[in-house]
Parts: C-alpha cells; structure tokens; sequence
C-alpha cells in the first residue's frame, strides 16, 4: 500500500487553525507558499483576534521571512514604514505587518520610542532617516495636547490650546516630510473618557467637547492643505471596534493608551493607505445575482418575484446596489458572474422598476453555469486588469470557497449570513480606497465600455491597420503640471505590465525634480471617436550634459494596459527620439528591468532600432537589466494612425 505523503500533509495542515498553520509553513520554510499565507492572514483578518493578528505579524515580518516570500517574483510590492506615537504601541508593527502581507506587501516596519515623536523630527530623525520610509504614520492620544496645558480645568486655555494644535501638528508633518521624505500619515485624537469626566458640570463638558471637535476638524483639513499628507479619522476607527482606550492597569504598568483592537483597526486602515499609495487599490467589482444583489433566484421565481427594495430583506438588497452605485460613480467598474441564464439576468437588470443598478452601470455580465473562478478570469483577461485588482462578493460559501482555492489572487469578501450586513461588510473593508480620486478614475467605466465599441469595430474590419486608422487616435502630449500630477504618480504606482524600468515616484520627487530640472515627466492623453481614454502613458526623461554630444535617459516609461496593441507606446518613443536629436543629443539611453509581469515588452526597445549595452548587474539567471542606446541616426515612422498634438512640451523638456 503506498501513502502520498504529500496530500496526507496537505490535509493535517489545513486541520490546523490558521495561526497554527502558519508557524507550520513557517518551521517549513515559506518559499512558494505565498498564496497560503495570503489566505490564512486574511482568515486571522476577518476572525478579528488582535493577539493572533499580532503573533502572525511577528512571525512574518523577519528579514528572513521577508526574503523568503519575496522569492515569489511579482506577488508582493515593497514598502518601508515608520511609526511614531506618544504613548506604547507594542503590537501596532506586528499588526501592521500581517495586514500589509495579507494585502500583497511586504513592509519593512520600524518604530520611533515611546513618546519621541517631536524629538525624532526635530533632532532629524537619527532612528527613523536610515530606512528612508515611504510612510510615515503618527498616532497620538490626547496628552499630546494636555502636556502643554497648565490647568486642565481651565477651559479658555483649553480652548486655546485645541485651536493652535492643528497648525502646530501641520508644521510637524512639514518637517517629517523634509527628515523622511514619503507620505506622511496623521489621525484625529479621541478624547479620553477621564479627561472628559474630570469636567463635572455639563456647561463646561459641552465647551470642551466642541474645542476637541474644532481641533478634530482642523486636523481633517490638514489632508487638503498639506502636500503628501493623508489624515485618518480616529472616529471612524471608534465605530468598528468595542473598546477604544486600553485597560487602567495597561496605561499604568505599560504606558498603553490604545486598546489592542482599535490599533488593530488603525493598522488595517494604515495597510490601505499603503496599498492605495502602491497602487494596488481594487479596481472591478465582482457581484453574483440571485441572493446577493437582489433577494430569490430569477430563474425559479422570476423577475417580478424578487426581493428589492421595499421592505427588508429587500432593503438590504437595494443598500448593496446602492454602494455598488456610488462606487461606480468614483471609477470602480462592477461586473457580474452568475450562475443564470443570459438573457433572464439581463432581462431583470434592465427592467426591474427597483434596481438601482442597471445594464450600463456594468463593464461586464458573465450570466453562464460555467464556474464562477473562470468566468472572473476571462473578466480579467477582457478588462486587461489583473485578478488581483478584483473584489469577488457572493452570497454561497461554496462559491467564496471556491474561488479561493482556484483563484486566490482575487479578493473574496466572507459576507454575514445576514443580508442586512452585506453592504457595510463590503464597504468597510476599503478596498477600492485611493489616495486621490483622478479624473480617469471618474471616468473609468465609461472608458471601459467604449473598449467594447472599439473591440466591436476591430472584429468588423478587414485588417489591423484599417482598424487603427478607423479609430482615429489623436495623442496630446502634457508636460508635468497642476492639474496632471497626481495622475502621473498614479500612473507610476500602480502599472504593472506596460513598466519598463519599476520605478515608481511620490507626487514630492517628481515636482521636485521637475522644477530642479534633474528630470521632465510627460504624460500621454488618448481620444479616439468612441471617447476619451484619459492620460494613459507617463514617462521620465532625463538628460547628461548640455549641447552637443549630450544624452537623454529615458528612465521609465509606463503605459494603461487599456490602450495595448494600438502603437501608442512607438509613437511616445518616437517623439523622444525626435526631440532629443532637434535638442543636438549624441543618443537616447534606456533600460528594461524585468519583472513577472512586464516580460510581454522585453524587446520592446531592439524593436524600435535602440542596441544592447552591456549592463552592470546581471541577475543569477543572466535576465538582469537591460541597457540600451538609440544613436539618433535612423528613426523610424511615427505610425500614421495615431495624430499627435502638443509634440513642442518634449522638444522643451530641457
């Protein structure tokens, strides 16, 4: 009798609860295994135990565990983080650790000292300036206000004090931005229940309830007054969890102010920051039908039968439509995969008199009995967005469990059994949180069904090139500005294929070196005669030396997976090409530094006429970056499809 022992191993360890598993694959060694330790912190996540949490990120967050998940070639981004506080945050790191690794990245995560907030900025950061973080979060409690107040009964000095803390908290963050660079990331300031007990008569309690607030306000509006700044709402965090503040005896002995669960929410609210900044924000929602958005299944019961709107559960039903309504409204595509026949779920989309949804409110519908993990798939693939930019939400544990196993990289929401909670279940996770709404955000859906119109126009013509000729593609070229610079550092972050070097940019460098000269950043906007496609490609062009003989570099260039396969990438390069040799440039210098998910485009650059160089540093394999040089001497067509407009913005790059 022979044993696999392989899949009697498998199965003890799924027997194990996901903490236990854990420090299984961990003993194991962790190469490979990057998906299931996805799975088992996103079930430690959504069981919600904070010492769990805790202990999960405490083992994962070595450098040794680090370097062995990173093993997994494109299934984690990098970020480095740094938090600062006024009072014992123990666990924050560890929690911190295992929702960023349960999110796709790997941090590195260091602290400041208890309460060494201001002295860390103000001496320059001599625990903190090494890591050169890419976040910097600062969570305070309320003695950060009342350590400058003499006579805390006092309510004008109160007062005051409340009103002077937003600008003195603004110049803070100013001077972090300054020592570490990065994003730097405030929250609101709950007002302890012993600060506001300690003020008995309810005139007074009043007053200084509404300065905390005013304060609260100020501190808010420091998002939209400082650049690189982000604010997190304290209040928001109070309403997840039980207990804000930490036992009496834990902020005595141990100098805890937070409660293990409110951190535990702030470090999930912290890893969306993260991820938002890496842009690895979700993009398309995937929703089933039947007892999911709407109430019974149409099939059996037919369109006039079912639960929306109305009473509940036909209210709960109608609230999930609404979100998905006010998510479309901010650029997240909804699709559908269910399990139904076409043109019955079609028919109740359209002509429900409740739904809130409607067929132009979806980029796709994949109503089929095919199984739910290939239809999203094949989503994916028509969306030209990766599985990992989507949020999955049925009803039928089968079905969640399903996808998981066969498709991990989506994200698969454990909804309540009670449909009243589906929408705050969906919502509160943040998935689809950003930094800054762009106006290509705004726009994306309607740009995604205008790709159904061109696909449709491309499968009526005769060939590829009266396909691209019938579009009638007009490129404007849009240098570096007000209005386009928060799009060109998204684009940065958060494209993946279309990435020729990795580099990705905070909105701070690229004004900086912008301005300095050091560099140019372009932008590339796309109309077509089914729309506008937004600004869709960025590049950095630099320059070595001045005149005659100098070079250009262009140091990365990205591009929206939207418009492949339409030359917009050759005609970018051309007009550089151009422009470097209007400006008297000796060559055009570029790299291709692969990654597991820009391979498609490693020649992208030989194809274009540019020559190998010998690069400096070769991975193990031989497939390290690649350097090379266009000698300006033969440039090729710019295709004649695409029309372009502005081309003077990179004749004066520099």
């Amino acid at each position: 009798m022979s044993v696999d022992v392989g899949h009697a191993s498998q199965t003890a360890a799924k027997s194990l609860s996901p903490l236990s598993e854990l420090r299984a694959l961990k003993r194991e060694g962790l190469e490979g295994k990057h998906a299931r330790v996805r799975q088992l912190l996103d079930a430690l996540l959504a069981a919600g135990d904070p010492l769990d949490i805790e202990a999960a990120g405490m083992m994962l967050g070595g450098a040794a565990q680090r370097e062995q998940l990173a093993a997994a070639d494109g299934a984690f981004l990098t970020q480095r983080v740094a938090l600062l506080g006024s009072s014992t945050l123990d666990s924050l790191p560890h929690q911190l650790t295992a929702a960023l690794i349960a999110g796709g990245i790997l941090p590195e995560v260091r602290s400041a000292g208890f309460n060494q907030w201001q002295f860390e900025i103000r001496a320059g950061a001599p625990n903190l300036a090494d890591l050169a973080p890419g976040v910097s979060a600062l969570l305070l409690d309320d003695a950060a206000v009342y350590e400058e107040v003499v006579n805390p009964l006092d309510l004008d000095e109160v007062e005051a004090r409340c009103a002077a803390f937003p600008t003195s908290l603004g110049e803070w963050a100013d001077a972090a931005r300054q020592v570490l660079g990065g994003l730097i990331v405030l929250t609101t300031m709950p007002l302890s229940a012993l600060r506001r007990d300690s003020v008995i008569d309810y005139g007074r309690k009043a007053r200084l309830e509404a300065a905390w607030d005013a304060m609260n306000a100020g501190i808010l509006r420091l998002a939209a007054q400082k650049q690189g700044v982000a604010v997190l709402s304290a209040a928001a965090i109070q309403g997840r969890v039980s207990t804000t503040f930490a036992a009496d005896r834990m902020r005595h002995v141990a100098g805890h102010i937070f409660s293990a669960e409110f951190q535990r929410e702030y470090a999930a609210e912290l890893a969306r920051v993260v991820r938002a900044g890496l842009g690895r924000a979700a993009k398309c929602l995937v929703f089933d039908l039947d007892n999911t958005l709407w109430g019974g299944i149409v099939g059996d019961d037919g369109a006039a039968a079912l639960k929306i709107g109305g009473a509940y559960p036909g209210s709960a039903h109608l609230e999930l439509q609404k979100y998905g309504r006010d998510l479309v409204a901010q650029g997240v595509m909804l699709a559908v995969a269910s399990k139904n026949d076409e043109d019955v779920a079609l028919d109740a989309i359209a002509n429900h008199p409740e739904m809130a949804l409607r067929p132009d409110s979806f980029v796709a519908v994949r109503a089929n009995w095919d199984p739910k993990p290939g239809n999203v798939r094949q989503l994916a693939t028509s969306l030209n967005i990766g599985v990992d930019s989507m949020v999955f939400v049925d009803d039928n544990p089968v079905e969640r469990g399903l996808m998981r196993e066969l498709l991990p990289q989506v994200t698969t929401v454990e909804l309540p059994n009670d449909p009243a909670g589906y929408a705050a279940t969906v919502a509160r996770r943040g998935d689809f949180n950003l930094l800054t709404l762009t106006d290509e955000d705004l726009n994306r859906t309607a740009m995604y069904r205008a790709q159904v119109q061109r696909e449709e126009l491309q499968s009526g013509s005769g060939t590829l090139e009266e396909y691209l000729l019938g579009l009638h593609s007009q490129l404007t070229v849009e240098r570096l500005g007000e209005f386009n610079a928060a799009r060109i550092v998204q684009l940065f972050g958060k494209t993946n294929q279309f990435n020729l070097t990795g580099i990705r940019y905070t909105e701070e460098e690229v004004r900086r070196r912008s301005q300095s000269g050091e560099a140019a950043f372009f932008g590339g906007r796309l109309k077509d005669r089914f729309g506008d496609n937004g600004l869709i490609a960025a590049w950095a062009v630099t320059r070595d030396g001045g005149g005659s003989g100098s070079a250009w570099g262009v140091e990365n260039f990205v591009m929206s997976c939207r418009v492949f396969s339409r030359n917009v990438e050759d005609a970018v390069v051309g007009l550089i090409l151009r422009a470097a040799k209007a400006a008297g440039a000796g060559e055009v210098r570029a790299a291709f530094v692969p990654t597991a998910k820009n391979a498609k485009f490693a020649g992208f650059y030989p194809a274009l006429g540019f020559e190998r160089v010998e690069a400096a540093e070769r991975h193990a394999d031989g497939q390290g970056p690649a350097q090379y040089r266009h000698t300006l001497r033969d440039l090729a067509e710019l295709p004649t499809w695409i029309g372009v407009t502005r081309e003077e913005e990179i004749d004066n790059a520099f």
